[in-house]
């Protein structure tokens, strides 16, 4: 599945999405569907996922450290409300994950270092509750899955002198995969300024989705030393969205839905 699959498949996904809100607006003009934006730091850290992963090759002569640095996430998202306290949401945002790698061999002077950037896409659903905390003021708690897509590996080579060539690799386990997402936040609603959203988000992916990897080749002998390892890839978000105002026609007129602050 290449990156134009993954947009296609959210098209058709909100078109879905839009068709049945349609068909539920006829019975219950009350509960609409609004779009908005959504951008993320993407956070590592040692709970759910691991921000420094060292490991050796098998004669232990050269050690590699991918260090997970934060990243950042950003994209759209649709919300279909469903009732008063209950909406689905969904969309797609393109994740950008870095890390910093660095390979030494002990024995030697041997020591490089290099960026690599992962960038994935990634499909949500989830189920969004919410409680009412005042007339505009409301805590949101969210449950779902989502589809991430790898659409490629990632190298850096780095050539020390004539004699040694260092190759830094991020390879995917799989392209695609499942992962489950979990969230809570606040967010303030205006008839005319539209819906802003702030909270916390976490991503805990269904496999280990990435190998770091490490080859070290001597120019003249053929001889090649090899480091590889799976990382753990989970991590925690900081979310801001904003949705526009969801508007609705009224004998020929466009007015703000009110259900935005029920």
């Amino acid at each position: 599945m290449n990156s134009k699959s993954i947009v296609f498949l959210w098209v058709v996904l909100s078109l879905s999405f839009s068709s049945f809100s349609q068909k539920n607006k006829k019975k219950k003009n009350r509960f609409p569907s609004y779009f908005g934006i959504v951008a993320s730091p993407v956070i590592p850290n040692s709970f759910i996922g691991k921000i420094h992963s060292v490991f050796k090759n098998e004669t232990e002569q050269m050690t590699v450290d991918f260090h997970n640095r934060w990243g950042v996430t950003f994209g759209a998202t649709a919300r279909i409300g469903l009732t008063k306290l209950f909406s689905l949401e969904t969309g797609i945002s393109q994740v950008r994950r870095m890390y910093n790698v660095s390979v030494s061999v002990p024995d030697s002077s041997i020591q490089v270092s290099s960026k690599l950037a992962f960038i994935n896409y990634d499909i949500p659903l989830n189920g969004l509750f919410y409680i009412q905390l005042a007339e505009q003021w409301f805590m949101d708690a969210s449950l779902g899955v989502s589809l991430t897509h790898f659409p490629s590996n990632v190298q850096d080579t780095v050539l020390i002198e004539p004699k040694y060539s260092i190759a830094m690799q991020g390879w995917r386990t799989a392209s695609t995969y499942f992962a489950v997402n979990a969230g809570v936040g606040f967010e303030y609603r205006t008839l005319k300024a539209g819906t802003f959203f702030l909270g916390l988000g976490v991503k805990v992916p269904g496999k280990e989705p990435l190998f770091g990897r490490a080859l070290m080749k001597t120019v003249g002998t053929g001889t090649t030393f090899e480091a590889y390892k799976p990382l753990k890839a989970g991590y925690f978000t900081i979310d801001f969205k904003y949705f526009i105002p969801a508007i609705k026609l009224n004998k020929d007129k466009q007015q703000p839905n009110p259900s935005l602050i029920e």
